[in-house]
């Protein structure tokens, strides 16, 4: 079974925050999984947090996926700090469950051996994801046979959109491996959350 994931929104300098989740994971002797958002190509797109983002000149509100376990005895700790403390919860901004997540992609492949490989990506998915809205269209032309590659025509076509949506682990993976094919766009993750 896939972890919870919570997105939290931290206030404070990209490095204070970082190091405050590093310290607190060695401190505690333990491996807990988080992302930054704008590191794994995940949507913060509220209004609101654009707002925020523009009238504090950028650089102070950081979207963290972070799992359940580690929020939780985070909190726990900042909670035992007294409110005037340097580090406390006021860090913290908003934190919301994460129920699933989505992208969009697109892809044109020229060669069938490109082909091929878009093809195995997207068949292999993992558990707890689901392909949809998937559209491929694959063209054999053989009059186009030798054609030269920025010609309109050519002798094999693969094209297709779709959306992956699951889990958000399983989906910041696909999108990673996809991301990695030089023939797909990927578009960012959107989260949908409690």
């Amino acid at each position: 079974m896939s972890k919870t994931f919570y997105e939290v929104v931290f206030e404070g300098h990209y490095h204070t925050i970082f190091g405050l989740l590093e310290g607190f994971m060695m401190g505690a002797d333990k491996e807990w999984t988080y992302y930054f958002s704008r590191r794994v190509h995940v949507k913060q797109d509220t209004f609101a947090d654009v707002l925020r983002e523009w009238v504090t000149l950028g650089g102070k509100l950081h979207h963290v996926l972070i799992d359940e376990d580690f929020l939780n005895a985070f909190k726990v700790a900042l909670k035992k700090r007294s409110d005037d403390s340097k580090v406390g919860l006021k860090y913290i901004k908003s934190e919301k469950k994460i129920l699933s997540g989505r992208f969009g992609f697109t892809f044109k492949a020229y060669a069938k051996k490109f082909g091929d490989e878009i093809k195995e990506l997207l068949e292999n998915l993992p558990a707890g994801v689901e392909l949809i809205d998937y559209n491929p269209v694959e063209k054999i032309d053989k009059d186009a046979r030798g054609v030269e590659l920025y010609a309109p025509e050519h002798e094999y076509t693969f094209e297709g959109e779709g959306v992956i949506q699951g889990s958000v682990l399983e989906i910041l993976s696909m999108s990673r491996a996809l991301r990695r094919h030089p023939l797909i766009e990927v578009d960012s993750v959107s989260l949908t959350c409690e």
